[in-house]
């Protein structure tokens, strides 16, 4: 079983970033392949993610008020189960918080577009989850 979730930013993030955002998130391997960016964590999550040249659209269905045209584009896929003491929501929210942190870039990280999971808007960044 996978979850496919879907990061899609505006440009003040850029792909080298994000490559640095992975690394500080615990990424067990970051490398570069056929112009994507790659990395896997420990805990199941595989990312591919790519800088948009066409189709700038939004395609998450609540982007919480925001409209801005996508020039990063990443998927992030969770596969189960965990290893044992490894977990996928923790990676994801160290890469959340990671972007956040590292540029003012506004995003959204939604579950199959379907649900919205984390964005950043002028106000910061918001989780809809709590951690249990």
């Amino acid at each position: 079983m996978s979850l496919e979730m879907f990061l899609e930013a505006d440009s003040a993030l850029t792909l080298p970033i994000l490559e640095q955002v992975l690394v500080k998130a615990g990424a067990e391997e970051v490398y570069w392949e056929d112009g994507l960016l790659k990395a896997y964590f420990t805990s199941g999550i595989s990312v591919w993610a790519e800088e948009r040249n066409e189709d700038f659209e939004l395609y998450a269905e609540d982007a919480k008020g925001m409209d801005f045209p996508v020039s990063v584009y990443c998927n992030l896929r969770i596969k189960g189960p965990e290893p044992k003491g490894h977990s996928s929501m923790e990676d994801l929210d160290n890469v959340a918080q990671g972007i956040a942190q590292a540029c003012s870039a506004c995003f959204v990280i939604s579950f199959q577009f379907e649900t919205t999971v984390y964005w950043r808007n002028a106000a910061g960044l918001h989780r809809q989850w709590t951690r249990g």
